[in-house]
């Protein structure tokens, strides 16, 4: 079997006598459109900031291409090609679009010390902070600061910063959340736009979004996987229905 781009092996973490990871082995491949799903309280964020370096585990390990990766802090993990989003958005909100957008790309470009002041002299980064921002159509909001966006528009802001770091991994927590239905296409097309060797991993409860973007997905359930296979798998696990999906797929 190949090198996955990101694997974890009997990944656990306990809080107490509170187990919220259970031996969690998992493999997202390279180019991967992977959902993780699951009730409330099943793990899913926690899972997610046990692959960022968050939390640590309290046994198991985070491999990036079979390079062990579980003791490396936060930031050394983003600098190795992992990049996330959260539940509850990160921004600078007295910022503009761009001027949010040109940081992580700064800082890629090892041009950090300058930041923002230096932004109109570094053609580059405008043009690929504008690429991205164009990307998830928000081209007409880059000169309004983030505190005039509706939130479901902050939501793409917050991926564009993501993919202002060139990940190889790329995290997803609830990208949807806050974002009008009519207007999830948008998040869906960029996600598709992404180049195929960007593996992307999204938590997300809603299920018509998780359908419509995962090639492959995994229920967690009290911190354990509980199943794990193509869309039309899952959608057809009896068990799966009953534990969390319930009448999701026939509304």
């Amino acid at each position: 079997m190949s090198t996955a781009r990101l694997e974890t092996k009997g990944l656990s973490k306990n809080f107490g006598a509170l187990e919220v990871a259970r031996e969690v082995n998992f493999r997202l491949e390279a180019g991967a459109r992977h959902a993780l799903i699951g009730p409330n309280g099943a793990g899913k964020t926690t899972f997610i900031n046990l692959l960022t370096g968050a939390l640590a585990p309290s046994k198991g390990k985070v491999l990036l291409e079979g390079e062990d990766l579980t003791g490396l802090p936060q930031a050394r993990r983003v600098k190795r090609g992992i990049a996330r989003t959260f539940q509850i958005n990160q921004l600078f909100r007295g910022l503009t679009v761009l001027e949010n957008v040109c940081i992580p790309v700064f800082e890629r470009m090892g041009l950090g010390g300058g930041m923002l002041r230096a932004a109109g002299r570094r053609a580059e980064v405008l043009a690929e902070a504008m690429r991205l921002i164009e990307m998830l159509k928000l081209g007409e909001d880059a000169g309004r600061r983030i505190v005039e966006l509706p939130y479901g528009r902050q939501r793409l802001v917050e991926i564009a910063i993501a993919l202002g770091l060139a990940p190889r991994v790329l995290l997803l927590d609830e990208p949807a959340a806050g974002i009008p239905s009519a207007e999830t296409h948008i998040l869906l097309d960029a996600i598709a736009s992404l180049p195929r060797d960007i593996a992307v991993l999204i938590i997300e409860h809603d299920m018509e979004v998780v359908f419509r973007f995962a090639e492959r997905i995994t229920v967690l359930v009290n911190g354990a996987v509980y199943a794990e296979g193509a869309p039309q798998q899952i959608a057809a696990n009896r068990e799966v229905r009953a534990v969390y999906l319930g009448n999701a797929l026939d509304a």
